[in-house]
């Protein structure tokens, strides 16, 4: 038995519908390629943003840590820095009360007469001095040196200028002390010429 050949109204040859169906427009082949490109490179991209910012995000903390941290180093050490000073200035209020002390022997232990420096009281006295001097010398008390030096306002106080001018210590008042490396008393003192300068200038 012989299969009629299918065909359009004048036999033309018909389409068959299922390769058609099957066969996709190339208009859409085209939409669905450029999507799925697309969508991978749209996630690297918000991935690699997302990385950015926790990586700003991982610095900043990270320095804040470390301003935190050497915050705390820097408090710390001073902190230690004003114990150390405290127990180091501890005793310097009662040190300035008892200076006076030290200059009342010191005036009286100056105007003995010379005949009467073997008196035991004389000795006496001088011993009693030392001795607080030594209590005091142990505490970091040192006597500032002031005739003949060069005029300096932070151990020195002057009480008198000569009219001459000049800015050498030429006369001490009363002793300046310090305290370690604090100047607890100026020097009360007299400025003036020095001595060798007054003999350059009458040579």
């Amino acid at each position: 038995m012989t299969e009629k050949p299918r065909g359009g109204l004048n036999g033309e040859p018909v389409a068959d519908e299922e390769e058609d169906a099957s066969e996709p427009i190339d208009g859409e082949t085209e939409l669905a390629g450029s999507d799925e490109l697309e969508e991978p490179e749209i996630i690297l991209q918000n991935l690699a943003e997302e990385l950015e910012q926790e990586r700003m995000r991982s610095s900043e903390y990270l320095e804040q840590a470390q301003r935190a941290r050497a915050e705390l180093i820097n408090y710390r050490r001073r902190m230690e820095q004003e114990s150390q000073n405290a127990r180091k200035f501890a005793s310097e209020h009662l040190i300035s009360r008892i200076l006076p002390v030290i200059d009342d022997f010191h005036r009286a232990n100056d105007s003995v007469p010379a005949e009467e420096r073997d008196n035991p009281w004389a000795l006496g006295m001088r011993l009693i001095e030392r001795k607080m001097w030594t209590i005091l010398e142990s505490e970091g008390v040192r006597p500032i040196d002031a005739v003949g030096k060069p005029f300096d306002p932070s151990i020195h106080e002057a009480v008198s200028v000569d009219a001459d001018g000049g800015d050498t210590v030429v006369e001490e008042f009363q002793r300046g002390y310090t305290l370690h490396d604090r100047t607890i008393r100026p020097a009360m003192v007299k400025v003036g010429r020095a001595k060798n300068n007054q003999t350059d200038n009458n040579a």
